[in-house]
């Protein structure tokens, strides 16, 4: 939790939403097939149909669901890595003693 120096700065009463929480009729009914039939993961009859919707829609032979940003841009570097590098050996990273620059958003808070 963050904890100002100053002490003047106080919590919000009211919850502040990034976005209002929305479901439709139809995301409803997918999200209780996943759970209805255990399928409430990165697998499944649905995600699979998402893949290859994403694939053709970009004409490529396949495409891959993950389960949040962290693991897409983990993945990124892994295969820029061995683009630019060679496939590393078996324990070791695709970009390990490499130098890698990424953005950074330094908060506005002191």
């Amino acid at each position: 939790m963050f904890i100002a120096e100053n002490h003047d700065i106080k919590p919000s009463e009211a919850k502040i939403l990034l976005s209002s929480p929305t479901m439709h009729p139809e995301s409803r009914m997918y999200m209780d097939e996943a759970f209805d039939t255990n399928w409430v993961s990165t697998v499944g009859k649905n995600i699979q149909e998402c893949e290859a919707i994403a694939a053709q829609k970009v004409g490529i032979k396949c495409a891959v669901a993950l389960s949040a940003c962290t693991a897409a841009l983990h993945l990124c570097v892994k295969l820029a890595g061995e683009r630019l590098y060679g496939k590393p050996n078996i324990g070791h990273g695709a970009v390990e003693g490499r130098r890698v620059f990424c953005s950074f958003v330094k908060s506005c808070m002191p």
